[in-house]
């Protein structure tokens, strides 16, 4: 469980509330990381530009780029 309650989309601002829905229908629930995040804005936008960067930037061939983020998910502890 959390220090900071993360943010709920009722509770977000319009800005960010489409990015905590999207999460949870991603993965059933907002993820707490996002719901945190959610308290200051430009960070939860950096965070989401910088998970896309790698399938935008055209430089890995899919395979890669997917076992590049199941490595880093791993290394991270992410359960997801």
């Amino acid at each position: 469980m959390p220090r900071i309650k993360p943010l709920t989309p009722a509770e977000a601002s319009p800005e960010i509330r489409g990015r905590l829905e999207g999460s949870s229908r991603a993965f059933g629930e907002p993820l707490v990381p996002t719901g945190i995040q959610a308290y200051c804005p430009p960070i939860l936008i950096a965070s989401g530009e910088l998970g896309l960067a790698p399938g935008r930037s055209g430089l890995l061939p899919a395979l890669i780029r997917s076992l590049v983020c199941l490595r880093a998910a791993q290394m991270a502890g992410c359960p997801f």
